[in-house]
């Protein structure tokens, strides 16, 4: 069986796989603080490279 700890109130309780599927709430939550870097391009060679390569292959078919 898969667990996952769920933070809430800063209290840690652990959830089967079941139970995750039932919930509604987000796994996952992001940062707020994150949002300075929102307007800034990251890693910019990266960025371009990557582009490049979906320009000359493109995306994978389904």
């Amino acid at each position: 069986m898969l667990f996952s700890l769920n933070v809430k109130r800063d209290r840690f309780t652990a959830m089967d796989i079941h139970e995750l599927n039932r919930t509604k709430l987000p796994i996952v939550t992001i940062d707020k603080a994150l949002e300075k870097y929102k307007p800034k391009v990251l890693f910019k060679e990266k960025l371009d490279k990557a582009n490049e390569v979906l320009k000359t292959v493109g995306l994978p078919k389904k």
